[in-house]
């Protein structure tokens, strides 16, 4: 637990900096650059819609119910449990909590009225733009599929490259609200994977060493 606390602390210093950096720097030109494109105005077509991926996520946390503990033993079927678990997680306190507390507006805001656009602290609604709910869900699913498949990690990346290229094409999101969505979904999975560990732990297992302190 330890080892994983530090892990998050660094990994969330590190997503800060990025984003404050992708604020500065990168957001603005390249919300310009796919707002000049021919197909300005029709790309959101070419993004999945969030409740498209709830539904498999929500059966597939639910078959927790059926599996229970023993569920978590298996390799596959810990998978399914803690990658629908940790996406549904992630994507409703990134939407719930993350989002109305920075108010960031959208990129058509941004376009229109660049003098009145930014952050608008705990003024924000859940569909509004940072984190990315989108990618807080699909990055909390990658993250628990690349730690229990680590030969499948090259699809894992696919599947990260793949969703963020469609949101920034189809001018959803900034690149700092799919990093800092990224990041709240790699957290929340990590939290997800220490918690399960206790949960499958035998509680006689540490009596033994125990003994030894």
């Amino acid at each position: 637990m330890p080892h994983l606390a530090g892990l998050m602390v660094s990994r969330f210093l590190i997503g800060a900096a990025l984003c404050l950096l992708a604020i500065i720097f990168i957001d603005g030109p390249v919300a310009r650059l796919f707002s000049e494109t021919v197909l300005h105005h029709h790309q959101r077509k070419y993004a999945i819609s969030s409740q498209r991926l709830w539904v498999p996520l929500a059966v597939a946390a639910a078959s927790f119910l059926f599996w229970g503990r023993k569920g978590l033993q298996s390799p596959a079927k810990r998978a399914i449990i803690l990658g629908a678990v940790s996406g549904i997680a992630a994507f409703a306190t990134n939407n719930l909590i993350l989002k109305p507390f920075f108010g960031r507006r959208g990129i058509d805001y941004f376009l229109y009225y660049p003098a009145d656009y930014g952050f608008f602290f705990f003024k924000g609604v859940w569909k509004d733009n940072f984190p990315s709910g989108h990618m807080a869900m699909i990055a909390a699913v990658v993250t628990i599929t690349w730690r229990e498949f680590p030969r499948a990690r090259w699809l894992s990346a696919v599947v990260m490259v793949l969703a963020a290229s469609l949101l920034l094409f189809g001018e959803w999101h900034f690149v700092s609200d799919l990093i800092a969505g990224a990041l709240w979904g790699n957290l929340i999975a990590l939290a997800v994977v220490a918690l399960s560990e206790r949960l499958t732990a035998s509680p006689l297992s540490g009596a033994p060493g125990d003994d030894k302190h």
